[in-house]
């Protein structure tokens, strides 16, 4: 396995790169925002400070369930603006 510092390492510069950003949601959240984003009335939206492959892939599966259109405003692996579009 993975030696506990390294791991440590990992999760302690994942945290500075967060703090660094002006996103308001770390990636590890984003994904986990879209379902209740898409139950919600009305317009919502989040920054984040990584549009992440798993984040895009959550909003495509959401998309075939639900009648709600997310709009991702960025590149993958960068930071980025979430819309849920209201209708």
């Amino acid at each position: 396995g993975k030696p506990a510092e390294r791991v440590a390492d990992e999760a302690c510069d994942a945290l500075a790169d967060f703090l660094k950003s002006d996103a308001t949601i770390e990636p590890h959240l984003a994904d986990q925002l879209i379902l209740p984003m898409a139950l919600a009335k009305g317009e919502s939206r989040f920054t984040t400070s990584q549009i992440t492959r798993h984040l895009t892939t959550n909003i495509w599966l959401v998309q075939q369930f639900l009648p709600v259109q997310f709009e991702v405003n960025g590149a993958e692996n960068e930071m980025g603006e979430i819309v849920k579009i209201d209708g």
